[in-house]
């Protein structure tokens, strides 16, 4: 029993000192669904209409906070959880916190932080120079995807601005014993920005976590501009890639390249463009357009024995086509209507559902909390 008292009064002091400390909590979130037909979501190449994770933003919610230290040192915290909408499960079944668990400090130098994170080369590409910011659809987003791989665990990441520069840096742990290489990450990105006009670019290096000489080796360039109520974005990227993630990354979820990632030790070469508008039509009117190319060398599949064995497939091409229109019925919630197209050809073939060329379209709401 005195055990007992003594922790709720321990537990009391902490929560006093927290209130003095100027603490704060933020729970917040999104929830995006939609309704998506698509001309081809099987390997025979069938159309299907179905209930999905949004387009626009996938479904996440989150817990944020600071605690002033003094002397404008902070505290931060990040706790945010990926959701499917359409079915209320985990988007990774395997991780609780699947999108953001870190927790740093924050102040006159920049922010340093430690734990799952984004890398900084999506950073810069997803949050800053994709026209879509990587939302819509798994087929349509995967350019800025598969170039960055989007986050890593057990990362020391360090973000700063110097008048109109910012920077990131990033280090992932490989965890890999007897091993400082495998398994390990750098990441880093530039970005200056003057008025209108915003410039930047990345780069990163991911080792396999089986042998050190292989390794995912992305660059990117990327460009913005306002005019008026238009924004327009262009970018390139090029991806080396060993370790074979790079292929399952780009098939998207109905593909067999989904399926069966890379061969690892065998380099698939990438070199990508894009370029995009956005246009504040009013002030409850937004509308985007979207286009993206990608080139491939040396496409193959890791199969098991049981489906054949590996296979080199060569090269290919690949585009995409999006629209996107979207309504603000208030400041938290909007509607919205999407199209696109895909088309893969030669080698690039296996990363889209059955066909070539698939069409799809979608309607849907959004509400942010």
């Amino acid at each position: 029993m005195k055990k007992y008292s003594m922790l709720l009064a321990a537990a009391a002091g902490l929560s006093s000192a927290g209130a003095m400390a100027q603490t704060s909590v933020v729970v917040y979130g999104i929830v995006d669904t939609s309704l998506r037909y698509v001309s081809s979501d099987s390997a025979a190449g069938k159309s299907n209409f179905r209930m999905d994770n949004g387009a626009i933003s996938n479904s996440r919610w989150g817990l944020k906070g600071t605690e002033d230290l003094g002397g404008g040192l902070k505290a931060i915290f990040r706790l945010e959880n990926g959701f499917n909408g359409d079915t209320g499960s985990q988007s990774d079944s395997s991780s609780l916190f699947n999108r953001h668990a870190y927790v740093g400090l924050s102040g006159s130098f920049g922010q340093f932080t430690v734990g799952r994170q984004q890398t900084t080369f999506f950073d810069l590409m997803g949050d800053h120079f994709d026209p879509l910011t990587v939302g819509n659809y798994d087929m349509n987003s995967w350019l800025p995807a598969g170039a960055s791989l989007i986050r890593s665990s057990n990362m020391l990441k360090y973000y700063g601005t110097f008048g109109g520069f910012s920077a990131g840096l990033g280090y992932a742990l490989g965890e890999q014993a007897g091993s400082m290489r495998r398994g390990s990450q750098i990441s880093s990105s530039l970005q200056y920005t003057a008025g209108a006009l915003s410039f930047g670019g990345a780069a990163q290096q991911t080792v396999s976590a089986l042998n050190s000489d292989w390794k995912d080796t992305a660059y990117n360039l990327s460009a913005s501009y306002a005019v008026g109520a238009a924004k327009l974005f262009a970018g390139y990227y090029r991806i080396r890639d060993r370790t074979g993630t790079t292929t399952a990354f780009f098939g998207g979820s109905n593909s067999e390249a989904a399926a069966f990632a890379g061969i690892p030790g065998s380099e698939r070469k990438d070199d990508g463009y894009f370029v995009g508008a956005t246009f504040q039509a009013t002030p409850a009117w937004a509308l985007t357009a979207a286009g993206y190319y990608d080139r491939s060398r040396n496409i193959s599949l890791n199969r098991s024995a049981s489906d054949g064995g590996p296979v080199f497939l060569g090269d290919g091409k690949r585009y995409a086509i999006v629209g996107l229109a979207e309504y603000a019925l208030s400041k938290r919630t909007q509607i919205y209507g999407t199209i696109d197209y895909n088309n893969a050809r030669d080698a690039a073939q296996v990363e889209l559902a059955g066909r070539k060329n698939i069409i799809g379209a979608g309607v849907g709401v959004r509400h942010i909390f």
